[in-house]
């Protein structure tokens, strides 16, 4: 059996700062991993991926770690970088993510 989707745990998504600002931050459930696109310029850590953190993420998986990756409404990860390399090597089709519209942030 192949596992294509792990939903992460609801407290992350139902954080305050999320329902505070919701027209900022859109926790979505189920994006296509292969729509979401990589600039570092828009990383908030352009550090390079740790084969070993990817490694230890898929060997030590616990569904309370498994936190969405954050990215831009035109899916650019901003944050999250090896949770999508581990998404990708556990071949998930689908990761929750956070939509962070930076724009109204500057606002």
């Amino acid at each position: 059996m192949s596992i294509n989707y792990i939903p992460s745990p609801s407290h992350f998504k139902n954080y305050f700062t999320y329902q505070k600002y919701p027209d900022i931050f859109k926790p979505t459930n189920k994006v296509p991993v292969s729509k979401i696109k990589i600039d570092k310029k828009q990383l908030s850590y352009a550090n390079e991926i740790s084969k070993n953190c990817v490694v230890e993420i898929i060997n030590n998986f616990h569904i309370e770690g498994w936190e969405p990756i954050f990215i831009s409404p035109d899916y650019y990860l901003i944050d999250g970088q090896h949770r999508l390399a581990a998404a990708r090597k556990m071949k998930l089709k689908f990761i929750d993510v956070v939509i962070i519209d930076n724009h109204k942030l500057e606002n």
